[in-house]
């Protein structure tokens, strides 16, 4: 895909940058591989813009920083600057990979959500309908169970996650929406029919 249909309508990118062709996206360094685009997000402990070098070593083709970040000064390569990049990452992610289930929804709150999503799925699978669940548990598909690190997977993996499962044919799924992956941003670009808390 290219970076400058990748990046979305927000940001005038020069010529060369926009037709750079961008072959995948992580914020973690170690995934990083050649012509990727690195989300050098701030964390908690440790502020991902420490790891550019890294990651332009391992092919790094641009990088997605906060704005007004000091680390996009001197970088040789497209640099995409945005208010809020977490959100910026999850959209870019939902552009990159671009299919998802028809029909999604999203189950939150406190207790209670991994049986919701369970019990939509089974009401689902009952009424004929390709239907998947995704949370704490795992990934439920009609093919099987898969694990899941976090109830809510980071953006990318998300969204790589919603593409593989409209690549299987599911047309359903229901998924936990937990408060951390919401703050987090970790759920902007998914394509929901409903929620539920």
């Amino acid at each position: 895909m290219k970076l400058g249909e990748l990046a979305g309508s927000a940001h005038a990118l020069g010529e060369p940058a926009a037709r750079l062709e961008i072959t995948g996206l992580t914020a973690d360094s170690r995934e990083v591989g050649p012509g990727m685009l690195f989300a050098a997000l701030p964390g908690t402990l440790t502020d991902g813009a420490g790891f550019i070098p890294q990651a332009i070593e391992k092919g790094a083709a641009a990088i997605l920083l906060p704005q007004g970040s000091s680390a996009a000064g001197g970088l040789k390569l497209p640099v995409l600057e945005e208010a809020d990049p977490r959100r910026a990452l999850a959209l870019m992610a939902a552009r990159f990979y671009r299919r998802q289930p028809g029909t999604i929804v999203g189950v939150t709150g406190t207790n209670g959500k991994t049986s919701v999503v369970a019990f939509v799925r089974q009401l689902w699978q009952a009424m004929g309908l390709s239907a998947a669940s995704l949370g704490t548990i795992g990934v439920e598909t009609p093919a099987g169970p898969r694990p899941l690190i976090h109830t809510t997977p980071d953006p990318v993996g998300l969204h790589r996650v919603l593409a593989e499962l409209s690549d299987e044919g599911v047309t359903h799924l229901a998924l936990e929406a937990s408060s951390h992956g919401l703050q987090q941003r970790r759920l902007d670009g998914v394509k929901f029919a409903a929620a539920a808390f």
